[in-house]
């Protein structure tokens, strides 16, 4: 196996250790998952640095009928990076983090193991370069990259998989290969939007674009106080979103039990004013603030800590979690979620909330992507929807989970003849493997399904809900 090791046991590593770490404590850091809600034991645990041990891992899974999970920053909310279930060899991404820009190309390399934050400050000290992505600094890059990655910039610039040029991927069968619109152009279909079940990227290959500074920077404050006066502001933000919103502005409605609309826009003060004025009058929006920040503040301003990252991922919360990704509500839909919100979550004592992302419509870049150029399946989705209920200490109770599942449901059985689509970077623990399949992908699942017999007919690559489980 060179000189990767394995040990094959009930729980085993291969952790790199330096001579004044605790082995335990590395160990401990390495299975402990974003959610501590959902954890499992892995049969093995590989931390390479080569693309050789790669390939030494995934053979050394095949040959032993172990299943083969990569990891990269370990946020899963389903501790998908942990197999999401027990008995998984775990590939840990973590030493490919690197980031080297080709100004004059305006394009970068990216390893799936860096981090967000980190991957935003080295783009932009290589030529004031960015890309596409999400706003958690702690997030990693390749499951990121491989299931959807809207951000702050996404209705300008696409999702993250919209911006890959090239990917290089380890295989089931322990080949490397290159996927691209010319090359394996079937896997690169596939790895945008489902690539945990196809291999281990190694390596992104990013467009990238120059960083717009002086951006306006908004959070303003909302208290409705029935369930009328949030169906009114909801209604009025998806028709702003699907008809009148322009690609320059990006926006997010985060409901909880303290209210904001909160986002950044692309352009000059006076432009912004003109565009929100009469969209807040309509929302019943008033007070906020309004600032011009530099391109890192922007992303500072809407991160959950620092941009640096450094050491194992350790930012963990205990959570349940679902979402929707509607491509419009009916009036009697957006009715239903208000009324249960009035009914139900105004009173839930729990950290709970209900984030809006401004997702779709005529004037996002992901919208106009044709809808067969990737396996991501919500490009019509008006709104990405995230539902999720914590508790600050202590463990989440199981019965506590009709409370969010109650929330979907409500607003689905609004519309029982459309089948609602799901991201599965907010994976639901509560789906089924085909509910799973038929929500994450919708129609796409069928084509991918042949794709994971092409490339994965042994099911290297498994899990509870990715394709083909």
């Amino acid at each position: 196996m060179g000189s990767l090791a394995f040990f094959i046991a009930s729980l085993g590593f291969l952790l790199p250790l330096v001579s004044n770490a605790n082995p335990l404590d590395k160990r401990a850091a390495a299975l402990k998952p974003f959610n501590l809600r959902v954890t499992f034991k892995p049969a093995a645990y590989a931390v390479p640095s080569t693309i050789q041990h790669v390939q030494d891992a995934v053979a050394c899974g095949a040959s032993n009928g172990v299943t083969v999970t990569a990891k990269s920053g370990g946020h899963s909310y389903g501790s998908h990076g942990l197999g999401g279930e027990d008995g998984h060899l775990i590939i840990d991404m973590r030493n490919f983090s690197n980031v080297t820009v080709d100004q004059t190309a305006q394009t970068a390399n990216i390893g799936p193991g860096g981090r967000l934050g980190n991957v935003a400050t080295a783009l932009y000290n290589q030529g004031k370069q960015a890309i596409s992505h999400g706003t958690c600094p702690g997030v990693g890059v390749g499951g990121l990259t491989l299931h959807g990655g809207y951000g702050l910039s996404s209705r300008g610039r696409g999702l993250t998989l919209d911006n890959v040029l090239e990917a290089t991927v380890v295989l089931a069968n322990s080949t490397v290969v290159t996927a691209s619109t010319t090359q394996n152009p079937d896997l690169f279909w596939a790895l945008r939007g489902a690539g945990a079940a196809f291999g281990v990227v190694t390596n992104f290959k990013f467009k990238t674009f120059t960083a717009p500074e002086n951006n306006i920077v908004f959070q303003y404050f909302f208290s409705p106080s029935s369930a009328s006066q949030l169906a009114t502001a909801l209604t009025a933000l998806q028709d702003f979103t699907r008809n009148s919103q322009p690609p320059e502005l990006n926006m997010r409605l985060f409901l909880s039990s303290f209210t904001t609309f909160s986002g950044v826009y692309y352009g000059s003060r006076s432009d912004f004013d003109k565009i929100m004025n009469p969209l807040l009058s309509k929302m019943g929006i008033g007070s906020g603030t309004v600032s011009t920040n530099s391109w890192l503040n922007t992303l500072t301003s809407f991160s959950n800590g620092p941009l640096a990252q450094t050491g194992t991922y350790d930012t963990h919360e205990t959570f349940f979690s679902k979402s929707l990704m509607p491509e419009y509500m009916s009036p009697e839909a957006i009715t239903a979620l208000s009324n249960y919100w009035n009914a139900n979550a105004r009173s839930n004592s729990r950290q709970w909330y209900l984030l809006f992302d401004c997702h779709g419509g005529n004037g996002s870049a992901i919208t106009k992507v044709s809808a067969d150029s990737t396996s991501y399946a919500h490009r019509n989705a008006t709104f990405k929807m995230q539902f999720y209920d914590r508790v600050a200490s202590g463990n989440y109770d199981p019965s506590w989970m009709p409370f969010l599942n109650g929330w979907v449901k409500s607003i689905t059985d609004a519309m029982p003849s459309v089948n609602f689509g799901m991201y599965i970077n907010y994976a639901d623990t509560s789906l089924t493997k085909d509910e799973a399949h038929t929500h994450y992908w919708k129609d796409n699942y069928k084509k991918l399904v042949d794709v994971k017999m092409q490339y994965d007919p042994k099911r290297v690559f498994e899990g509870p809900q990715i394709v083909g489980s």
